[in-house]
């Protein structure tokens, strides 16, 4: 009978230990389970931030968006708004083109040229037609020639006018003390012609001297060196008063 109830007494122990340490081990589990819980609610947080912040992200990038795009309409119909000013006012620069090269066809063995680039006329006079060699008085031809040019600055009070001198490298004016002094000289004379014996507005016209240093052609050749010696006259639509104008609504 001693030996029965030991037995059971024995069999309860060893129930009781597998018992606990299933407890223990499945207390573990609801541990280690609750510890992934709470880093998947801390990640599910980080996550929802995230959305949170990209959402508002996208709504700055979409306002900015918009505004990058009423900005360009914007650019845009100032453009067109541009234009129309452009050409309600006549100063089509292709028209001023066709317009001086008509007038000047006369002198087309004279040695000029008409060329419009890039929204800008270019008239080119060799000096054959302007100036004695080495001289800075303007010729009877030269005059006749720039009377067209007047005639555009003076029909057109939007232009602005440059007037280069240009050489060659054979320094020929000992009075000058380099070819740079004498294409400036030559390009101040043709501005004094324009604004005291045709009425050119001065504040439309700007003179310049490049000297030897603009050459189109060979220095080394005779031919190259003729079409070196040269004004170039350029007109440049002035823009800034277009603009007031425009804004004007004239």
């Amino acid at each position: 009978m001693k030996q029965f109830i030991f037995l059971v007494v024995s069999a309860g122990l060893l129930a009781s230990c597998g018992t606990g340490k299933k407890l223990e081990a499945a207390n573990h589990q609801i541990t280690a389970l609750t510890s992934s819980i709470d880093s998947l609610k801390k990640i599910n947080t980080d996550y929802q931030q995230s959305v949170t912040q990209l959402k508002t992200e996208n709504i700055q990038y979409s306002k900015e968006a918009e505004d990058c795009r009423k900005a360009k309409q914007a650019v845009s119909d100032r453009v067109d708004q541009f234009n129309k000013t452009l050409a309600e006012n006549g100063t089509s620069m292709q028209a001023i083109k066709d317009k001086i090269q008509g007038a000047l066809a006369t002198f087309k063995d004279e040695g000029i040229a008409v060329k419009y680039k890039s929204g800008l006329v270019y008239v080119s006079m060799q000096d054959k037609l302007m100036f004695p060699s080495g001289s800075v008085v303007l010729n009877d031809a030269g005059k006749q020639a720039l009377a067209v040019i007047a005639d555009v600055m003076n029909e057109f009070p939007n232009l602005t006018t440059y007037v280069v001198g240009n050489t060659d490298t054979v320094m020929v004016a000992k009075k000058y003390k380099d070819n740079w002094s004498l294409s400036t000289e030559r390009a101040n004379t043709i501005v004094r012609v324009l604004r005291d014996k045709y009425g050119a507005d001065p504040h439309q016209i700007v003179a310049a001297g490049r000297g030897k240093y603009d050459p189109i052609g060979d220095n080394s050749t005779e031919e190259g060196r003729a079409i070196n010696r040269r004004i170039d006259i350029v007109l440049n639509p002035d823009l800034s008063r277009l603009w007031g104008m425009m804004e004007k609504g004239q």
